[in-house]
């Protein structure tokens, strides 16, 4: 790759940050009023939870998602203030009915926060690069996460995600600098970073194995002597521990909420999210995540710089324990997720653009013409393009969902006064003139308007999951179904319970008896590239009711 100056090198990093800011911005209002993703309302109870009961328990900690949970709770008074401020709300009360009918309030805002952690990961990706490898390599790696389709889609929702990779990022840049050197002050920057990441999310518990493989670096080069390097990794250790309960106190003051919760997360089967062996874990995460986040050409890249990797013991000795660690904790669970590969994103880009700079230099220098300077730059470009190009459909997909083709439909088509079953939040049909119900598990149809007034707290709602992975129609109790008493069902899970019917075979066989006494309906189908979503499908089933008349269950009781 060409070489350029330092004043060039800065424009073409903020030039990448423009377009990465870009990508991710442009469709963040997807889905609202509803919420697309069922865990970012999970994330806001959470805070919500805090502000309301004044507390500092969130009263959730699977993920733990601390971090995350407080940052939105002050985000969340922040609006609520501003909301006071200019007289759009004039109460809490008032605010809270405000949220409820448009829940872009607040989250809107999250949203924002997350993208400024993506950006962080990317300036970060581009510091250890730039440190490692030279500052061609610091481009490369940013530019490659910049446009990254599964980094820019996971930067757009609220989660815990985007923001332990910043913390385990922070923790790597400052286990580069134990590897020169090896100071108490590194140390300690480890020992924060990898406390708060621990406190965002459990897996990142792995980048210790860098502050580790670090001091081994540190000391096989003489950097640091062998006494030191034990009681500073034994201090480090402690700092991570002590940071990760100062943070999150409520995992010790509330520690069974903190292991029923923990033990939730640790599911067997979750529908569409089946893993198989370890092999065919890997092959999953290789051609579904790894592939759609670097392309084939990237991919290549990342096997090619990998191998070079033996060149650079320092990088080796901060990245690959760390990357190693995340693939084989991946490849050995029950369930595969594609957002569980987003630490392996600024990882891989970095190693990738190591690999455009081997092939760089790689040449006989009596062969070593233009072409051969400018090939990198080739290979970056061609690798490049057609991931802005997937990140772009990605975007109007995200902007064009099933779910909101649904609700547009049912807003034409459905009568006031129906009895309308829905299966996501579908915060965009709460204040139309129906008796909107939501499947709550071992609480039947639930009236959705109590629900989402404050009738029911989250201590409620757990209880009415009774360790369901999903609430759905598919897993009422059968005799909650035919309480229900249904005029229209708009579902978004009865084809994904069709494609796994061998795992989940009860569930699809309601959803099959349900559609049998449809009398009319639509179903949207997503389209890559054009229309995002799952097929959602709504029946109508005024003609065939049930002629039960329980009425639906308040939430409340």
């Amino acid at each position: 790759m060409p070489s350029f100056g330092p004043d060039r090198r800065g424009w073409m990093l903020l030039a990448i940050m423009c377009v990465a800011f870009y990508l991710r911005i442009a469709t963040i209002r997807f889905g609202l009023p509803a919420m697309n993703d069922p865990d970012e309302l999970i994330f806001e109870m959470g805070a919500l939870r805090m502000l309301r009961s004044h507390t500092l328990n969130p009263g959730w900690f699977g993920h733990p998602a601390t971090t995350t949970m407080y940052l939105l709770a002050v985000i969340d008074a922040a609006v609520f203030a501003f909301a006071l401020v200019t007289g759009r709300a004039e109460s809490a009360r008032q605010f809270g009915t405000m949220v409820y009918a448009d829940p872009s309030w607040i989250i809107l805002p999250g949203r924002v926060a997350m993208i400024l952690f993506a950006l962080a990961t990317i300036w970060l990706t581009w510091s250890l690069a730039n440190r490692f490898f030279g500052p061609r390599a610091g481009i490369a790696a940013a530019a490659l996460l910049a446009i990254n389709p599964v980094h820019v889609t996971w930067s757009q929702i609220i989660r815990s995600d985007m923001m332990a990779c910043t913390f385990m990022l922070l923790c790597l840049r400052s286990c580069a600098a134990i590897a020169e050197g090896g100071k108490w002050r590194d140390y300690r920057f480890a020992a924060l970073w990898l406390g708060l990441a621990i406190a965002t999310k459990w897996p990142f518990a792995l980048a210790s194995l860098a502050i580790g493989s670090a001091t081994i670096f540190a000391v096989r080069t003489g950097a640091l002597p062998p006494r030191a390097a034990l009681l500073r990794l034994a201090g480090s250790a402690a700092g991570a521990i002590i940071i990760l309960f100062v943070v999150s106190p409520y995992l010790l003051l509330d520690h069974a909420t903190a292991m029923k919760n923990i033990q939730g997360e640790g599911q067997s089967y979750h529908l569409g999210a089946n893993g198989g062996s370890v092999l065919y874990n890997l092959f999953w995460y290789l051609d579904g995540p790894l592939h759609a986040g670097f392309g084939l050409l990237g991919l290549c890249l990342v096997a090619f710089g990998a191998i070079q990797l033996h060149r650079h013991r320092q990088a080796m000795a901060v990245l690959m324990p760390v990357a190693i660690a995340f693939v084989i904790l991946f490849c050995v669970q029950r369930l595969v997720w594609e957002r569980w590969a987003l630490p392996l994103m600024p990882i891989g880009a970095i190693v990738a653009a190591w690999g455009l700079i081997r092939l760089g230099g790689m040449w006989p220098r009596q062969i070593r013409a233009n072409w051969v300077r400018w090939a990198p730059t080739a290979v970056l470009l061609a690798a490049l393009v057609p991931l802005g190009a997937r990140s772009l459909a990605d975007g109007r997909a995200r902007m064009n969902d099933t779910r909101q083709l649904a609700s547009a439909w049912a807003l034409k088509n459905i009568p006031p006064g129906s009895r309308v079953l829905i299966e996501h939040n579908a915060f965009d049909l709460i204040g139309q003139p129906w008796h909107v119900l939501f499947p709550m598990g071992n609480a039947g149809c639930v009236d959705v308007v109590a629900l989402i007034h404050g009738r029911a707290n989250y201590a409620v709602i757990e209880m009415a999951r009774g360790g369901r992975s999903n609430l759905d129609y598919g897993t009422l109790p059968p005799a909650r179904r035919a309480d229900c008493r249904l005029d229209f069902a708009i579902l978004s899970q009865a084809d994904r319970y069709r494609q796994e019917s061998g795992l989940f075979p009860n569930e699809d066989a309601a959803y099959r008896a349900l559609i049998a006494e449809r009398s009319a309906g639509m179903t949207f189908t997503p389209v890559p590239g054009r229309v995002g979503g799952p097929v959602v499908t709504i029946v109508d089933l005024r003609e065939r009711r049930s002629s039960l008349v329980t009425p639906p269950i308040d939430a409340a009781k």
